[in-house]
């Protein structure tokens, strides 16, 4: 039995601990506020709370694997639905409801709207490319450079950029569905590699799935795993530095003492003495604002993107509820309301999130600078007994990845001996 030390109790802290305790070590938890789940937990405003990124996923196997690996499967303790689809508006008044998880269905909606599917054949182009990702780097703990072999580079063909996927596609509006959302996230797509296109595959095949109770509900899900495992939870307690010995990671020292450890595995937003500094920069995350609505509002679907300049993507966060993530100088509502989308006579209460304001409540992730970011990522082959998971990590920030790092950690570290 090892004594592991996971800092940070969001999604990835809670994952991996009740992964690890169900392997049968001995897991510490190490939180600086004063509840678990982190960001799954969403921010409170006028009494409500708000969704601070889209609250659903894509690969449920992979929130299937976890519960079912850390004790009762998914299914006898939470509920997850798939959605219909995502819709798309462009500045041309065009809208298209895309769905998401069959293919077929896809090419119908295209083929309805825009006369011709361009869509359907492009997405095909990447299942293999999904498959090699998956094998090398989020299946198994990724070691970095060396397992880009060749055979690798020559599929995922990393130089590619996603600025580059503009000229595959004869129908600009299609190039907007592929590129707005890198826009969005804060990546040039002059050095963002094409491969991240792959998640358009993941979503045709898997669809996008909600928790009941959206995040929040996962998150009580999972505190409530840890408590069945018999993990120790520390709320209240910052940990700032690690313990190196002899080459190995032996300890986590917080604001209140240093605990002993024999794995680490850091899923904190901070950085933690004495390792140097990552060299990739975080992005910039895009403002929220946070609406309520009145009754009388126009129906919406439950998740928009609007291909305007720059983008918006708006999504339910309850009855009468929206969240807004948009990057402009300009109020939103008013670039709204240019593509038909008026939503300025139905405001109740409005709360806007700066990107500063956004750092403050998590790590917004990093920036690529190329595809070779990706092998200076945190949690990219681990030594010492350290790992690490999260947002600031890889393999990126979403609940997805981040459930299939902590699943490969879990694996590395292996089960305690009888």
């Amino acid at each position: 039995m090892a004594n592991v030390v996971v800092v940070g109790g969001g999604f990835a802290g809670l994952s991996v601990a009740a992964r690890l305790a169900k392997l049968r070590h001995d897991v510490t938890v190490l939180e600086a506020a004063d509840r678990l789940g982190g960001r799954l937990l969403g921010h409170a405003a006028d009494g409500h709370t708000w969704p601070l990124d889209v609250d659903t996923v894509t690969l449920p196997g992979v929130f299937r694997d976890l519960f079912r690996k850390s004790g009762r499967p998914l299914e006898k303790v939470l509920d997850l639905v798939q959605i219909d689809g995502r819709r798309h508006v462009f500045k041309d008044g065009t809208v298209l409801d895309l769905p998401l998880g069959n293919r077929g269905d896809q090419h119908e909606a295209v083929t309805g709207v825009l006369g011709e599917d361009e869509w359907s054949p492009w997405v095909d182009q990447w299942a293999e490319v999904w498959d090699t990702i998956r094998r090398t780097a989020l299946n198994e703990v990724f070691t970095g450079r060396p397992a880009v072999t060749r055979p690798v580079r020559k599929q995922l063909r990393p130089r590619r950029t996603v600025a580059a996927l503009d000229r595959e596609f004869r129908d600009e509006r299609l190039a907007k569905i592929v590129l707005d959302p890198v826009r969005l996230a804060g990546q040039d797509r002059r050095t963002t590699p094409g491969f991240v296109a792959v998640g358009h595959y993941v979503e045709r095949s898997f669809g996008r799935w909600r928790f009941d109770g959206g995040f929040p509900g996962l998150a009580t899900a999972l505190e409530k795993r840890l408590a069945e495992r018999r993990v120790t939870v520390e709320l209240g307690e910052t940990a700032h530095e690690l313990v190196l010995d002899g080459g190995r990671f032996t300890g986590v020292v917080t604001d209140r003492r240093t605990v002993p450890a024999d794995v680490v595995v850091w899923c904190a937003p901070t950085w933690p003495a004495p390792l140097p500094q990552p060299r990739t920069l975080p992005i910039i995350p895009a403002s929220r604002t946070l609406l309520t609505l009145s009754a009388d509002a126009p129906a919406m679907a439950a998740e928009t993107l609007v291909h305007a300049n720059p983008p918006i993507r708006l999504w339910t966060a309850g009855p009468d509820r929206w969240t807004l993530a948009h990057r402009s100088g300009e109020d939103p509502l008013d670039a709204l309301a240019r593509v038909g989308l008026d939503l300025r006579p139905f405001v109740v209460s409005r709360t806007d999130l700066t990107p500063s304001d956004l750092v403050s409540l998590g790590h917004p992730g990093w920036a690529w600078s190329t595809w070779t970011t990706a092998l200076d990522l945190p949690g990219v082959a681990p030594t010492g007994g350290l790992h690490f998971a999260g947002a600031h990590a890889h393999p990126g920030s979403t609940p997805e990845a981040i459930g299939m790092a902590t699943a490969a950690i879990a694996e590395s570290v292996g089960p305690a001996p009888r």
